[in-house]
């Protein structure tokens, strides 16, 4: 049998407490009874603070966290 490394989200935003990551969600609109499931995407220091943002709108299920990098011009 293989373990498989689980990370809690607590876990994550502890390595890195001052990094924006970028949240992807399914969502489906909350004002649309025929509403089709669509990825919605937001940058936010956490998954709360993500939620916050989209949660007045739409139905979230959590699909991804994805580090945000600053582009360096050199």
């Amino acid at each position: 049998m293989t373990s498989v490394n689980i990370t809690t989200t607590a876990e994550m935003v502890k390595t890195a407490p001052n990094a924006k990551f970028l949240w992807r969600f399914l969502a489906i609109k909350r004002s649309d009874l025929k509403s089709v499931p669509c990825r919605q995407s937001v940058e936010a220091h956490t998954e709360k603070e993500a939620r916050k943002i989209l949660a007045r709108h739409f139905i979230l299920s959590f699909a991804a966290r994805l580090p945000v990098q600053a582009v360096r011009h050199g």
